[in-house]
C-alpha cells in the first residue's frame, strides 16, 4: 500500500471548497445541544477574569501602601483578606469550569456515538463488510474523541474572548487611557494572525486524520489476516509496509504540530511585545521621563495595576488561539464523521400494507445493480406460509444480494419486496425472519451466551429447551462446564458442525415465522451434514424455510425449488 502525498489528500478533501462550510453546519447543529452548559463554561470564565481584575487592584493598592505610604501591613490586613478570598474563588472557578467542560465533552461524544451506531444499525452489516472495520471504529471513537475539545474549550473560549477583553479595556480607560488604546490596537492582531495560521492548520488536520483511518484500516485487516501472511512468507514484507504508513501518518502528525508551535510563537510574540510596551510607557512615567498623557502624575497603584492586567488581558486571546486548533481538529474529524452519516438508504414506511395477499413472502419485479453489473434482473416470485425452498444457482449469480434484499439490509434498484404484504425493511425484517448465514458470528462469550446473545429477557429454561432441540447439548455435554463453556472468538475450540448448530438454536429460540440459511451444510463431512438437516427439518417443521445452496443433499429435501 502506497503512502499517499499532499496532492493526493487535497484531491479528496480540498476538491469541493463547501465541505468545510458543512462540517461547520453540523458542528454548530450539534451545538445546540449542549449549549447551556457551553453558556454555563464562559460565564465561569468571565467570572474569573473578573476576579482578576479586582486581584490586579488588590496588589497593586497592597503595595503601593506599603512601599510608597510606608503602610504597616497590619493595617491592610482586611485587604489581604479579600486577596485571599480572591485566590480561594479563582480556584473554584476553574474547577467548575472544567467540571462542566467534562460534563459538555460526554454529552456531545454520547450523542455523536450513538448517531453512529444508529446509522450502522441503519445501513446493515452489508455497509460494514463493504468499508475497513478499523476506519469505522476510527470514526467512532478517536474521531469522536476529537470533537471533544471544540465544544467544552474553543466555544466558550469564544464567548470569554467577546466579552472580557472589553471589560477590562473599560476597566483601564478611566485609569489610563494610553495603555487601554493599546490594548485595543494589539488584541485584534492575535485573532487576525490565529485565523490566517488556522487555515493551514485545518487542511493538516484533515490530512492526518486521512491517514489515521488508513493506517487504523490496514493493520486492523493485517493482523486479522495474519495467520495467512505468516503461512505464504510475506509477514515481513507487511511489516515494512506498515512501518512505511506508520511513517507517514508520523509526518503529518508533526506537520500539525510544527503548525501549532508556529502559531504558539507568533502569538506569543504579539503579546510581548504590547505588554512590553504598557511595562515601557508606565516605566518611563514613574520615572519622570515620559510627559505625555496619564504617565504625567502616575502612580505606582496606577503603574502596577494596569501592568498587572497587561498579560491577563491577552491571556483569553492566547487561549482561544491555542483552542483554535481544537476547532482545526473537529473539522477534520467531522469530515469523516459525515462521511458515514451522509450515506444513503432505502427505508419504507413498515406500517404500509400493500395488500391482503396469501403469499408470505413476494417479490415483484425485483432488480438489483451494483455500479455496472446487474446481479438480479426483474425477479418476480411469490412464496407460501410453510414451504420449503432451496434457491439454486452457480457462484455470483445473488442468493446472497437476494437474501440481504428480503433482510432489508440493501435497498432495491427497482420493484418492491413484500413480507406478508408489508414493504420489506429492516424493522419489519427482523419482527418476522430469524436467518443464519455463511458463517455463524460465534461471540468471546459462554455457549449459553452466544445462543441467548445476551438477552436478558430470554429464561435459562428457554435457552435449555434451544439447545436441547437444536442438538447443541449433545456435544456441550462432553465439555466440564457444559453450556457455560467459554467459546473464543469466531468459534475458537468448536468444530463447523457444532457452530452451526448453535446459530439454529439462536434461530428456534427467537421463533420467527420465517427462516433464512444461507450455505448451513459448507465445509461440513457428509455424516454431520446429515445430522444438521434431520434438525433443520425437525425445528423449522411449521416455519417458511429458504435455504440457498449447492449442495444435493440440501436441495432434494427441500419441496421446491428455484434457479437463479
Amino acid at each position: 500500500m502506497k503512502a499517499f502525498s499532499q496532492k493526493d489528500n487535497h484531491i479528496a478533501y480540498d476538491e469541493n471548497k463547501s465541505r468545510e462550510k458543512e462540517c461547520l453546519e453540523w458542528l454548530k447543529s450539534k451545538k445546540k445541544d449542549v449549549s447551556r452548559l457551553i453558556n454555563a463554561v464562559a460565564l465561569v470564565g468571565i467570572f474569573n477574569g473578573c476576579l482578576i481584575i479586582i486581584q490586579s487592584a488588590l496588589l497593586a493598592f497592597i503595595f503601593h501602601h506599603l512601599i510608597i505610604e510606608n503602610q504597616p501591613w497590619i493595617e491592610l490586613k482586611i485587604y489581604f483578606i479579600l486577596l485571599s478570598l480572591v485566590f480561594i474563588f479563582r480556584s473554584l472557578s476553574n474547577y467548575f469550569a472544567q467540571t462542566l467542560g467534562f460534563k459538555v465533552a460526554v454529552k456531545i461524544k454520547r450523542t455523536v456515538r450513538e448517531e453512529l451506531l444508529d446509522k450502522f444499525s441503519i445501513l446493515g452489516p452489508v455497509f460494514v463488510k463493504q468499508h475497513h472495520s478499523g476506519e469505522l471504529s476510527a470514526a467512532t471513537l478517536e474521531h469522536t474523541e476529537s470533537l471533544e475539545k471544540y465544544f467544552s474549550r474553543y466555544l466558550p473560549q469564544q464567548i470569554i474572548v467577546s466579552i472580557l477583553p472589553i471589560i477590562m479595556i473599560a476597566v483601564v480607560m478611566p485609569v489610563n487611557w494610553i495603555v487601554a488604546v493599546i490594548f485595543l490596537v494589539t488584541g485584534p492582531l492575535i485573532p487576525v494572525f490565529m485565523a490566517l495560521i488556522g487555515m493551514g492548520a485545518a487542511s493538516a488536520q484533515r490530512n492526518q486524520f486521512l491517514a489515521m483511518s488508513r493506517m487504523s484500516g490496514y493493520f486492523l485487516d493485517r493482523i486479522q489476516g495474519l495467520t495467512t501472511l505468516k503461512i505464504f512468507g510475506q509477514a515481513e514484507a507487511e511489516l515494512l509496509k506498515v512501518s512505511d504508513i506508520s511513517t507517514s501518518f508520523r509526518e503529518k502528525t508533526m506537520e500539525v504540530l510544527r503548525i501549532a508551535f508556529l502559531s504558539s510563537a507568533v502569538l506569543e510574540f504579539f503579546s510581548a511585545v504590547a505588554v512590553a510596551l504598557v511595562a515601557v510607557y508606565v516605566g518611563l512615567g514613574l520615572l519622570g521621563l515620559v510627559r505625555f498623557g496619564p504617565a504625567i502624575d502616575i502612580t505606582l497603584q496606577e503603574a502596577l495595576f494596569v501592568l498587572l492586567l497587561a498579560p491577563e488581558f491577552f491571556q483569553p486571546l492566547k487561549q482561544l488561539a491555542v483552542f483554535y486548533h481544537d476547532k482545526a481538529a473537529a473539522l477534520g474529524a467531522t469530515d469523516h464523521i459525515l462521511t458515514i452519516l451522509q450515506q444513503p438508504y432505502f427505508e419504507t414506511n413498515d406500517d404500509e400494507r400493500i395488500n391482503n395477499s396469501e403469499f408470505c413472502i413476494e417479490f415483484i419485479e425485483v432488480s438489483k445493480s451494483y455500479q455496472q453489473k446487474e446481479v438480479i434482473k426483474s425477479l418476480s416470485l411469490q412464496i407460501r406460509t410453510g414451504e420449503k425452498i432451496a434457491i439454486v444457482g452457480e457462484s455470483g449469480v445473488g442468493k446472497t444480494t437476494l437474501f440481504n434484499l428480503l433482510l432489508g439490509f440493501e435497498s432495491l434498484t427497482s420493484g418492491s419486496i413484500l413480507i406478508k404484504g408489508k414493504n420489506v425493511n429492516q424493522h419489519v425484517a427482523a419482527k418476522n425472519i430469524a436467518w443464519a448465514g455463511q458463517q455463524a458470528i460465534i461471540f468471546y462469550a459462554t455457549i449459553r451466551e452466544n445462543i441467548s446473545l445476551l438477552n436478558s429477557g430470554i429464561t435459562q429454561h428457554q435457552i435449555n429447551i434451544a439447545a436441547d432441540t437444536a442438538g447443541v447439548t449433545e456435544y456441550s455435554k462432553e465439555f466440564e462446564n457444559g453450556l457455560l463453556t467459554l467459546v473464543g472468538e469466531n468459534g475458537y475450540g468448536l468444530s463447523g458442525g457444532q457452530i452451526q448448530r448453535i446459530a439454529l438454536a439462536r434461530a428456534f429460540l427467537k421463533d420467527a415465522p420465517i427462516m433464512l440459511l444461507d450455505e448451513p451444510t459448507a465445509h461440513l463431512d457428509e455424516e454431520n451434514k446429515i445430522k444438521l438437516l434431520d434438525k433443520i427439518e425437525s425445528l423449522f417443521i411449521d416455519k417458511t424455510l429458504i435455504i440457498a445452496s449447492h449442495d444435493p443433499l440440501v436441495i432434494e429435501r427441500m419441496g421446491r425449488i428455484i434457479y437463479l
